[in-house]
């Protein structure tokens, strides 16, 4: 059996891509829409539990930065500056981009219901990295932004839209800097 044999016989029975085949029935065509007729509208969805994203005051390779409205401005302060210290930490470095969502995710709602010294953790601190070329000045953030790690250029996002956080952060140098972040945690 030669190749060009072989061949038409695998292709026996295909036809075109739009055309009927031979032994196929024809569907009927349905009728033109007339336009009178209203689409029925499907109901928005509504979720339980659903909040509107709180709002992200810094989004650059220099500081990411978001705060609930029902922060007190002191509160918020207080975080920025360090004062109010982390209780837990967790380092997504060498993590890909999925699984860094999937380990903060379920950090997070370990530690919103988890208590240190029998107190509520309020405060923890997200290790991620600067990125390769961190020094983007005050330039927004994109996730194909060479030299911006893919975790940081979208962290503030991710962070936006957890029902468990209230605020966040840029860390000070000594807790990892433009590498890290605070997070705080509703009680």
């Amino acid at each position: 059996m030669n190749d060009d044999h072989a061949w038409k016989t695998a292709l026996m029975g295909v036809t075109k891509l739009g055309e009927a085949k031979p032994n196929q029935a024809k569907l009927p065509k349905l009728p033109p829409a007339t336009g009178t007729t209203p689409k029925p509208r499907l109901p928005s969805p509504h979720l339980a539990n659903a909040q509107t994203p709180l709002p992200v005051l810094a989004n650059t390779a220099q500081r990411l930065a978001g705060c609930h409205p029902s922060v007190p401005p002191k509160t918020f302060k207080q975080l920025s500056q360090g004062q109010l210290r982390p209780q837990g930490v967790i380092d997504l470095h060498g993590l890909r981009e999925g699984d860094a969502w999937l380990e903060l995710y379920a950090y997070l709602s370990q530690a919103q219901h988890a208590e240190v010294a029998s107190q509520p953790v309020r405060v923890i601190l997200i290790i991620h990295g600067k990125g390769r070329g961190n020094g983007m000045g005050g330039q927004i953030l994109a996730p194909t932004e060479a030299g911006v790690g893919v975790i940081k250029s979208q962290l503030a996002g991710q962070l936006a839209m957890h029902p468990a956080v209230l605020a966040f952060h840029t860390a000070l140098p000594a807790d990892g800097g433009m590498g890290a972040t605070y997070v705080l945690l509703k009680k």
